[in-house]
């Protein structure tokens, strides 16, 4: 124990002793100028044309007086890169450190280049304006070419030395060779390639090769014209800035085309099977998210394919979605309305309160039945007034709505009866009873009876209420009329009297009231 302490005291001194050497060797060159500047990173460094690199220094005031800090870097009178400074000057305390960044924006048509810069720092003591000195710094930039890379040279597809004889030694011969090279790959594509796929794909058990080859093929061969054409047209030489702007069409037309072949395939193959299989199922949820899906695509694909377009131009897509973000929060409190009609048309097809063919008693008392459920609104018929009524979704699934179908299609009505004071009451419940089980749409198992009770003494009347059992409810108003002829005919032949409303009226003698004496 005691020697594994010994041994830690004496690594720390040695490393205590090293750290005052190593600051014994730098504080000269620290302490040498009064304000010094750090390059934090490689003094060499690459990129990609048409890109922005970055150099940072950390500036630090190494003496006891303010000092003022003013960068420049002296540029060609015509050159394809600029320089930007992220602060046009600093101010520094004694002890104070800044950060200052020097951004090197290249053109997108720029060749492959090296840079050089001088990075010359003016620094002006603020308490004495005519002490003024510099610290220059050197920096270096690798430039990578982006467009027309292999522009002008003399080689086959850009592959192979050209190695022919005259005339078709220089440049235009290579082209001309490019050329009809490419010819004959497309002629092979359309004339032996495509005909032997198709071919084979007939022959499968699956439809699905036969939807994927007729949808490529176009795109395809399209994308090998188009690359085609502008590789061989870099083999000329041909000015820069020519070759960058073919090749940017070529980027824009190549993400054009991906993006009508990533839909076609999206519509032709994932939706195609998508509306089969929403045929074969029961529920109505993909019946109405096909449609949906199908719209979003048509929306969506163009959408990303129209950022990385803006991407190639240089445009920032952090700003161009925060703006997206922004507008799509106004348009939606614009909207409110109808993304509330649109989530509760999402809400009713996963919770499935109801589905298509069922019936609904609304709150309003009308029987409606459902003929479609949208993502905005819900159509109903109206059985009574053969009306269709489109209903917002929000309505629907914020009000009570009473399913007739659930949990099956048996109904129970209660059907009102009167009888005249001086009835015979057992009677009268028998004979409701037995015009109940004589109708044949009435349901008579012991799980279903029909309830006979007697409900109140009226002005004029008895009234009993009988609880009917009817097999489908679409029979129920008919139910109810023929138990009331029943009823009818039943009281009649029992001589039981269906009274009306009526009042007795006592008519005094006023003869015989005493007057008072005046």
């Amino acid at each position: 124990m005691v020697r594994s302490r010994q041994a830690l005291f004496h690594l720390t001194g040695l490393m205590v002793l090293g750290l005052v050497v190593l600051m014994g060797a730098l504080a000269p060159a620290v302490s040498a100028e009064p304000v010094n500047a750090f390059l934090i990173g490689e003094e060499q460094r690459e990129t990609s044309a048409g890109t922005t690199a970055k150099f940072e220094w950390v500036l630090y005031n190494n003496d006891t007086f303010d000092y003022l800090i003013i960068p420049s870097c002296v540029l060609p009178s015509e050159s394809e890169y600029s320089i930007e400074f992220d602060q046009s000057f600093i101010e520094l305390e004694p002890g104070e450190s800044k950060s200052l960044i020097m951004a090197v924006s290249t053109a997108r048509e720029m060749q492959a280049a090296t840079l050089s810069f001088e990075v010359v720092f003016e620094i002006r003591q603020l308490n004495e304006g005519n002490s003024t000195f510099s610290l220059v710094r050197s920096v270096q930039l690798e430039v990578t070419p982006v467009f027309g890379a292999m522009a002008g040279s003399n080689k086959v597809l850009g592959i192979w030395e050209n190695n022919m004889p005259w005339p078709l030694d220089g440049n235009a011969g290579a082209f001309l060779v490019s050329v009809a090279i490419w010819a004959v790959i497309a002629l092979f594509i359309i004339l032996v390639a495509d005909p032997l796929l198709h071919r084979f794909t007939s022959k499968t058990a699956t439809e699905l090769d036969d939807l994927v080859l007729k949808i490529v093929r176009g795109p395809v061969l399209l994308l090998m014209v188009l690359y085609g054409a502008v590789s061989s047209l870099e083999i000329l030489n041909l000015d820069s800035g020519l070759i960058a702007d073919l090749e940017m069409a070529y980027s824009v037309a190549f993400i054009m085309v991906m993006a009508w072949l990533i839909y076609k395939i999206y519509d032709g193959v994932i939706l195609y099977y998508g509306h089969k299989l929403a045929t074969k199922t029961d529920t109505e949820v993909d019946d109405v998210l096909i449609p949906i899906l199908e719209k979003l695509g048509m929306i969506i694909i163009p959408l990303v394919a129209l950022a990385v377009i803006l991407s190639l131009f240089g445009y920032n897509l952090t700003v161009i979605l925060a703006g997206l973000g922004f507008m799509g929060i106004v348009i939606g409190y614009a909207a409110q309305a109808t993304l509330a009609n649109f989530f509760a048309g999402l809400q009713m097809m996963f919770d499935r309160p109801f589905k298509i063919g069922d019936l609904l008693r609304l709150d309003n008392g009308d029987i409606c039945e459902v003929r479609h459920i949208g993502m905005r609104a819900t159509h109903l018929y109206n059985t009574f007034t053969h009306e269709l009524i489109v209903v917002p979704n929000n309505d629907i699934a914020n009000k009570k709505i009473v399913n007739m179908v659930l949990p099956d299609r048996k109904l129970k009505i209660a059907v009102k009866v009167s009888a005249a004071y001086g009835s015979d009451v057992d009677l009268v419940m028998r004979l409701m009873r037995e015009a109940a089980q004589a109708l044949p749409e009435v349901l008579d198992d012991p799980d279903h009876q029909t309830v006979v009770r007697f409900t109140e003494f009226a002005d004029s009347s008895l009234d009993f209420t009988a609880f009917i059992w009817v097999k489908d409810l679409d029979l129920q108003f008919k139910v109810a009329s023929d138990y009331r002829t029943e009823i009818l005919r039943r009281f009649a032949d029992n001589n039981i009297e269906i009274p009306f409303p009526q009042s007795v009226v006592w008519l005094k003698d006023l003869s015989k009231v005493e007057r008072p004496k005046v």
